[in-house]
């Protein structure tokens, strides 16, 4: 398996599955995917796509000082979740980040179900859970990136 950058484009056959099912494509579609300090990763294998994660040049207005970047469409395909993929993903985005742009904070509005995740990683919460109509509830989530 590798990871390597891709287009916001060919996260969808992931994103659709996994996030968005039973709805449109078009619903894959997130603001800035096609601005050009964005940063998709995908993990693949046998030359499938499998697990995907982008990165927004949106700042976080509960950090406003830190340059930062917002982690969206973080998604397994089900028949490999629990094996530890997501988790090279988002450290590899993390050093991706750190490394090429100096990006200090990554922050996310994760679902609840996934907040354990984000937390053996080293994301922190902040504030009240929140819903995200046709999505379900979430919670805001960010981590400060160490040189």
């Amino acid at each position: 398996m590798t990871i390597k950058s891709i287009s916001a484009n060919e996260t969808f056959t992931v994103r659709q599955p996994v996030l968005r099912p039973d709805r449109p494509i078009e619903d894959c579609c997130f603001e800035l995917d096609n601005h050009a300090s964005s940063l998709h990763l995908g993990m693949e294998f046998n030359g499938e796509i499998i697990a995907v994660l982008s990165a927004l040049p949106i700042k976080c207005e509960n950090f406003p000082n830190l340059k930062s970047m917002r982690l969206r469409g973080i998604a397994t395909l089900h028949a490999f979740q629990k094996k530890g993929l997501g988790s090279q993903l988002m450290i590899e985005v993390e050093k991706r980040l750190l490394k090429l742009k100096k990006i200090k904070l990554l922050w996310l509005n994760a679902r609840i179900s996934a907040k354990p995740f984000y937390q053996n990683l080293g994301y922190e919460t902040m504030g009240e859970t929140f819903n995200i109509q046709g999505v379900g509830d979430h919670q805001f989530m960010y981590k400060k990136l160490l040189e």
